[in-house]
């Protein structure tokens, strides 16, 4: 079901778990009505940033549990639904796409430069996105997973390229000094 916009008013919020309480909990229409005037004044951005010890004070421990468990499955489908949710669903199966790529064309490579190119690759379409999606999305098992991996291998990339970075300097002082 969805959320009522941001500016609508309390009594939106109440049609709304009004609604949530007679369609996917069963209840009678009477009872979802007297359950759903509990909600006096909040707006519908109260509703979002709820928890559930708010629920379970305002509607009671019996109904304020399932109401919220509900609610929070309505913010998790209005942000699946979103531009923003949608770009972070399909951004790390991108990515590990194009790292397996990266990966089997390193393989393949028959020159160093060319194997180590395609390495550095991998771990620059691997890292910063796995990173940015877990960040994104918090309300994703996989927050946690992909941080971690995402940062690791970032870590790597990043030292790889700072090494790479010395030897490029390294290379031209030594230049200058034969030129010199």
């Amino acid at each position: 079901m969805a959320l009522p916009p941001l500016t609508a008013g309390p009594n939106e919020v109440r049609v709304y778990i009004t609604r949530i309480l007679v369609c996917k909990h069963d209840a009678a229409p009477e009872l979802a009505q007297q359950i759903a005037r509990q909600w006096t004044l909040g707006r519908p951005g109260d509703l979002r940033r709820a928890g559930m010890k708010y629920f379970d004070q305002v509607f009671g421990s019996e109904v304020g549990t399932f109401l919220f468990r509900t609610v929070q499955e309505d913010i998790r489908a209005e942000w699946d639904q979103s531009l923003l949710g949608i770009v972070i669903f399909w951004t790390p199966i991108l990515s590990i796409g194009l790292t397996v790529f990266f990966v089997v064309r390193a393989y393949r490579q028959t020159s160093a430069t060319g194997m180590i190119a395609s390495i550095r690759y991998a771990t620059l379409t691997f890292g910063p996105p796995m990173v940015f999606c877990g960040f994104q999305d918090g309300y994703n098992s996989f927050q946690a997973m992909k941080i971690v991996s995402g940062m690791i291998v970032s870590f790597f990339a990043f030292l790889w390229y700072a090494v790479r970075f010395c030897e490029l300097l390294e290379a031209r002082s030594k230049e200058k000094k034969k030129a010199a």
